[in-house]
């Protein structure tokens, strides 16, 4: 169970940061398509900190839900955050212009 979890949590961290990286790569190369992968990054990397919360509450875990839920809510929110930014960015400087 502790291996899952860890792939599940290791996983969101690297879809997130795939994301980020993503989004500053749809910024330099004016790429609307990099911007869709990283939107799409950060989505699945949210969808895996759901599967890690739904394990918990499946497994009746509530102290671990209870320690990690603050950390787990303010980490999605800086993801969403700065890729909503980075790709905001983006998206007008392609439509100006930018390469597909």
């Amino acid at each position: 169970m502790a291996v899952l979890v860890a792939m599940i949590l290791l996983g969101a961290l690297g879809l997130g940061l795939l994301s980020w990286g993503l989004g500053i790569a749809a910024v330099g190369l004016r790429s609307g398509r990099l911007s869709v992968c990283s939107l799409a990054c950060c989505a699945l990397a949210l969808l895996l900190a759901l599967s890690y919360f739904y394990g918990g509450v499946r497994y009746e875990d509530w102290s671990a839900l209870m320690d990690t839920s603050e950390a787990m809510l303010r980490c999605g929110l800086i993801l969403t955050a700065v890729s909503l930014l980075l790709n905001g960015i983006a998206l007008p400087r392609w439509s100006r212009g930018g390469s597909a």
